[in-house]
């Protein structure tokens, strides 16, 4: 999946992590109208980030389900877990343990790559652009 930022469905957004690592990315409401609807109503969000299995998590509180659930995802991929309520950015392929959302991508390759430094319980902060 390649979500252009040009689109008119593309949402940019970012993570900003305590330790002031920024990630970029866009959302595509396509993929996932309601969630992002909450998503964005919510923003700002803060949470707490925890990296397990190849995925940096961060609860969101929007209590939602999936609308086209997968467990395959690419490094990159942003989605919404319904489990936990997270949201969640790959730093790897791979197959999820609980059915997700895709939501979008990850725009700052390069800060990706630095996501498994961050501290677990570490303070992130959603935003919409």
């Amino acid at each position: 999946m390649h979500v252009k930022p040009m689109d008119m469905s593309a949402v940019n957004v970012e993570i900003e992590f305590d330790d002031g690592t920024i990630l970029k990315g866009v959302l595509d409401t396509v993929l996932g109208p309601l969630i992002l609807a909450d998503i964005k109503a919510a923003a700002p969000i803060e949470g707490r980030a925890a990296l397990m299995r190849g995925e940096m998590q961060i609860t969101i509180g929007i209590k939602r389900g999936n609308r086209r659930p997968t467990n395959e995802v690419k490094k990159g991929d942003i989605a919404y877990m319904p489990l936990g309520d997270n949201l969640c950015i790959y730093l790897k392929d791979t197959r999820t343990f609980s059915p997700v959302n895709i939501l979008g991508k990850v725009t700052s390759d390069d800060v990706l790559e630095n996501l498994s430094k961050i501290r677990r319980g570490s303070r992130a902060t959603f935003r919409v652009l």
